[in-house]
């Protein structure tokens, strides 16, 4: 089992940076709070790939308390840092609505994220299929996860091609609704590792 959640958190980690890479640069390009609001979720994933690796790796050589321990903490630390960033996207949105800017829309721009969404869905399936081998609840949430993003890439890039159609600010709506999200989900994971950490009550 560790050696495969292993290999499937390394796995998860590298794709979902070259994911946060190639959405951190359409976002800047065009100039697109809510992909570049997406791109920051993918780095949110890698981080959680990164906390997963820490906690099977230190599964040999600490106890499994301990081991669910240290993983918890990470997860904690990054929610925490998810939290501070949904609540950045909350404030630049509501800005971006007040204050509207010019968004650039580059077919190639609608190519690349489309090109993230089918990543996205074969990792869901990488995840589905370590997950039978290894059978972690740990694994069956990023794989969760990976089927959530497809949606909201989806929603990032209906986003990006609307801008060009409609004289609204939907980049900003977008990024306010994206950021409540995540600050939501962030916050009931805070809670949730906390308890474990402080009652060991999951």
């Amino acid at each position: 089992m560790r050696k495969v959640a292993v290999k499937a958190g390394a796995v998860g980690l590298l794709l979902n940076f070259v994911l946060f890479l190639v959405k951190l640069y359409i976002g800047i390009s065009s100039n697109s709070l809510a992909i570049y609001c997406d791109a920051v979720n993918n780095l949110g994933d890698t981080f959680a790939c990164v906390a997963t690796l820490v906690g099977f790796l230190l599964m040999k050589k600490l106890s499994e308390i301990q081991s669910k321990r240290a993983q918890s903490l990470c997860t904690l630390l990054i929610a925490l840092l998810i939290a501070v960033t949904g609540a950045f996207f909350v404030y630049h949105g509501t800005e971006r609505l007040m204050y509207p800017t010019p968004v650039s829309y580059l077919v190639r721009y609608a190519y690349l994220l489309a090109a993230t969404i089918i990543v996205k869905l074969l990792m869901g399936v990488m995840f589905r299929l370590f997950n039978k081998r290894a059978d972690s609840p740990v694994l069956k949430a990023l794989e969760t996860d990976c089927y959530l993003d497809c949606f909201v890439t989806a929603a990032a890039l209906m986003s990006l091609v609307l801008n060009e159609i409609v004289h609204f600010p939907i980049d900003g709506t977008f990024a306010v609704i994206a950021g409540i999200c995540i600050t939501v989900s962030a916050v009931k994971n805070i809670i949730r590792q906390g308890k474990f950490l402080i009652f060991n009550e999951e």
